[in-house]
């Protein structure tokens, strides 16, 4: 074996080395077929000659039939193999290489497609990852790496709705990596897309969409951003937030409150009813106009993130009242409609003549809703095809939210 590899050494037999080796890496037989340099010189010539045993030959063009050598030498394909291994060093056969990677992806995709059979969202999920070639992707091309993420995505996906758990902290538990669904990771894009088909909400749109697409999973990106704006919110007395709040309450200021806040927050006993609106531009007419003569408010700013859904669950938990209202388009029906609690909540001038009160000039958008609690409502929408916000209703629902006077007291000393 040394000996055939040192024959092999020689340098004019280097091109020789060469194309084994490429047969090698494309996956083909190195005992039967043929090699050729176009353009050989009289060494190289003299050195194939020599090795084949036969009389010399002439020409530019130098072939070399493979079952001839292997004959020459008393070589198999193995022994081959090997020698030009010594002399070239380990080549690897791509052609295996790829049917192997084949093969693995394969079953990976198969036992993904059986795995999520019964999950309709979820198989749509993993076939868009498949045919656009994202999974291969995020996991650098290695199918162990792929089953690995998916696991862990599914891990995430089947706890849904997680228990208002912080992104960081569900990172850590599924992976033992906190920072394993930061934005950009290959784990955090598998969940957003799955969020995307699962919430219909595109969690890879900016900051706070994803926010919403988490915050749909029941998971807190983190426990100061989407803060909930509020007006006139009692605490009750000896909880941790009440000195602030009763400073905003005296002045009829606005305030927010973040997750890590709502999550402490405990509602004052005399404070029966608590009114909600979807637009910051109502609580801030409310504060000009009312001040602290306001009825408290929460404002949802759009779909209610987490902090906001724990906020409104916190207050019906201890039997305040809320007075449910948002824009009228489809959204802002399906937020009312995911927010009413029949016989703890009320609707807050959410009817087709309160409709009919705006002057609706936006189209509507989006998929239409019959909520609920307001086929006729959603009918009118229908009809006009427009959208109307809140802010259209300032005036009335100002009228709601004022206080009534408090009664005078009754005059002192007795008659004329």
């Amino acid at each position: 074996m040394s000996e055939l590899a040192d024959m092999f050494r020689r340098p004019e037999l280097a091109w020789l080395i060469e194309r084994l080796a490429a047969r090698l890496r494309q996956g083909k037989p190195l005992d039967c077929g043929a090699v050729t340099l176009r353009e050989a010189g009289p060494d190289e010539r003299r050195a194939v000659d020599d090795l084949l045993g036969r009389r010399s030959t002439r020409g530019r063009q130098l072939t070399v039939d493979l079952a001839r050598l292997c004959e020459r030498i008393h070589a198999d394909a193995k022994r081959l193999e090997a020698i030009v291994a010594a002399v070239h060093g380990p080549v690897e056969n791509l052609r295996a290489a790829r049917e192997a990677a084949a093969a693995a992806w394969e079953a990976v995709h198969s036992r993904w497609r059986e795995r999520l059979a019964d999950h309709p969202a979820a198989t749509r999920w993993f076939e868009g990852l498949v045919s656009g070639g994202l999974l291969k992707r995020l996991a650098s091309g290695e199918p162990g790496m792929a089953g690995s993420l998916l696991d862990q995505a599914w891990r995430i996906l089947s706890g849904i709705p997680h228990d208002e758990i912080l992104l960081a902290n569900l990172a850590a538990r599924i992976t033992g990596d906190s920072h394993a669904l930061d934005r950009g990771r290959p784990l955090s894009t598998l969940c957003l897309r799955a969020l995307a088909e699962i919430a219909g909400i595109d969690g890879t749109a900016g900051a706070g969409r994803r926010r919403e697409a988490w915050a749909a999973a029941g998971v807190v990106v983190d426990d100061l951003s989407a803060p909930v704006l509020c007006l006139n919110l009692r605490a009750a007395a000896g909880n941790d937030l009440a000195p602030v709040l009763d400073w905003h309450l005296a002045r009829g200021e606005p305030f927010y409150l973040p997750w890590r806040q709502v999550r402490r927050f405990a509602p004052d006993s005399a404070m029966a009813a608590v009114y909600v609106c979807e637009n910051p531009a109502l609580v801030s007419e409310a504060a000009n106009r009312l001040g602290a003569q306001s009825q408290p408010l929460v404002c949802l700013n759009g779909i209610p993130g987490t902090p906001a859904r724990f906020l409104l669950r916190r207050l019906l938990e201890h039997g305040v009242v809320l007075h449910l209202r948002a824009d009228f388009d489809w959204t802002g029906l399906r937020i009312v409609d995911r927010l009413r609690r029949p016989g703890l909540t009320r609707l807050w001038r959410m009817t087709a003549v309160d409709y009919h009160a705006c002057r609706p000039i936006q189209p509507l958008t989006g998929a239409p809703v019959t909520p609920s609690w307001g086929a006729e409502l959603a009918a009118a929408m229908r009809a006009s095809g427009l959208a109307a916000y809140e802010e259209e209703l300032t005036d009335r629902l100002l009228a709601d939210l004022q206080r009534p006077a408090p009664a005078s007291p009754p005059p002192s000393g007795g008659a004329g």
